[in-house]
């Protein structure tokens, strides 16, 4: 295992020397910084992820990658290193709300123009519930911060973060997609496997049930109001769906 210590240097010296366009913070193996490249058209990224074999997955696929705990209080990233900071799929996986608040504040701060996070939907359990359902993340094991779109107007209140966008995208119309399951199987199923989980009610929702949202925050005061439109919207990510 990397030391925290020289972890923390080898990021800090990196972001200090100015040539990376974003942050990617649970950069995983690298998925996450080709949907940013491709998103915003910025390059080089850095990719940041708590487990070694993750950061080096990451850079096997040809992608710049450090590994870094940013929950550790001693880590201080450069103030306005990059044009943007990312948390894609990210902060469900911290182990509170309070440790993901803490991760967007040393993100924001690294950040000069905008943040950029990606989060599941949890806001739809009790309903899904009335019908027999569940969304399959809702219930990972790995999620043991499931937030939810008023907490995220909370934790923004309270940081003076008054300019941001929520837009959902993976709306699911019915209960036919594989990523929708009967509520009795087992915590942490990936898909919908009739053989293993037996019939699932077919329903026809009456509201939008969303898989995710993009959440854009607003650093830059001074950026231009076209800029900022041409950054907060749905279009131009990913046709496909993780689940």
């Amino acid at each position: 295992m990397v030391a925290a210590k020289e972890a923390h240097a080898e990021v800090v010296e990196a972001l200090q020397s100015g040539r990376y366009a974003f942050l990617d913070a649970g950069c995983g193996e690298g998925g996450s910084m080709t949907q940013l490249t491709q998103r915003f058209g910025r390059s080089p990224g850095l990719g940041i992820d708590y487990y070694m074999e993750a950061v080096e997955a990451s850079r096997k696929a040809g992608f710049e990658s450090i590994y870094c705990n940013l929950l550790m209080p001693d880590l201080v990233l450069p103030e306005g290193c990059v044009k943007f900071a990312a948390a894609m799929d990210f902060l469900e996986h911290l182990p509170t709300e309070q440790d993901a608040v803490q991760i967007l504040v040393k993100l924001a701060s690294a950040a000069r123009d905008f943040l950029i996070i990606r989060h599941p939907s949890f806001e739809d359990v009790e309903y899904l519930q009335q019908f027999g359902l569940k969304l399959n993340w809702t219930d990972w094991s790995c999620h043991p911060n499931p937030m939810k779109l008023e907490d995220f107007h909370r934790i923004f209140a309270g940081l003076d973060w008054h300019d941001y966008e929520i837009l959902p995208h993976m709306n699911y119309a019915d209960a036919s997609h594989e990523s929708m399951l009967p509520l009795a199987a087992p915590v942490d199923t990936l898909r919908y496997d009739p053989k293993s989980h037996g019939p699932k009610p077919q329903v026809e929702f009456d509201r939008p049930v969303w898989g995710k949202f993009d959440i854009f925050v607003k650093l830059n005061p001074a950026m231009d109001e076209a800029e900022w439109e041409s950054i907060a919207r749905v279009e131009g990510w990913e046709a496909h769906w993780d689940f």
